[in-house]
């Protein structure tokens, strides 16, 4: 059921082509996204809501570094049931190069390849919440403290979290998220 979702939002978003390229592709191996993940999670900043970002520059280092064809998926994000991260619409994005988007959007970003699940930024996330919070509580309960990148096969992602596929954005968003994560570097913001 899950694939067939991915595989209808891939068409939609990024064509028919891409679609039978991500639907075919068979990773030999996990290493490449481990060292992907390693190199954005040493180059950027924990912050709290980076996950579409750190997603996209994921998914553009993956496709241009590997030729894995990963996506970037937005949906929502359900913990123990109750929705963590509930995303109503897909990322808006400016047609200037020239012109950044600001603007609030309450979904989560992962990346997803081959049964896999990619997701840079949950952990940050939920380390970061000061206050009492189910993510919190089921991150560290299930995962511990001091974990980096999650990359898991969907099957494997432990009972009570579920990533709920929406969207897959097509590179005019992927190419805005990874310039908008460079001008935040470049700006040490």
């Amino acid at each position: 059921m899950r694939t067939s979702v991915i595989q209808q939002l891939t068409a939609r978003s990024r064509g028919v082509q891409e679609a039978r390229k991500f639907q075919h592709f068979n990773l030999d191996s996990p290493q490449p996204l481990i060292e992907t993940a390693k190199d954005i999670m040493s180059t950027v900043q924990p912050s709290f809501g980076a996950c579409a970002m750190l997603s996209a520059a994921w998914a553009g280092m993956l496709n241009d570094h590997y030729d894995i064809p990963a996506i970037v998926v937005a949906g929502d994000l359900k913990i123990e049931g109750k929705r963590v991260f509930k995303c109503k619409k897909n990322i808006s994005v400016s047609g200037s190069t020239e012109k950044f988007l600001n603007q609030k959007w309450d979904g989560h970003c992962w990346i997803e390849i081959d049964g896999f699940i990619g997701d840079l930024s949950i952990f940050r996330t939920a380390y970061s919440l000061e206050h009492p919070s189910v993510l919190r509580q089921f991150i560290e309960s299930n995962f511990g403290l001091g974990r980096g990148a999650m990359l898991s096969p969907v099957k494997d992602i432990p009972q009570g979290m579920q990533y709920i596929p929406k969207f897959v954005l097509d590179d005019t968003q992927v190419n805005g998220l990874i310039a908008g994560l460079g001008y935040q570097l470049e700006q040490d913001i």
